[in-house]
């Protein structure tokens, strides 16, 4: 059981180390909010 559940564990956190880099490289994940200061409104 214990085995199961770190293999489990593993598989996740590669999986989600892999989406990381994955939109880091894509720019996914870039903050560009400051492209659209002067269109904002609500401020």
């Amino acid at each position: 059981m214990k085995n199961k559940l770190f293999k489990l564990g593993l598989g996740i956190g590669l999986l989600t180390i892999g989406g990381v880099l994955l939109g880091k490289k894509t720019g996914l994940l870039e903050n560009d909010d400051y492209l659209y200061d002067e269109y904002d409104t609500s401020k």
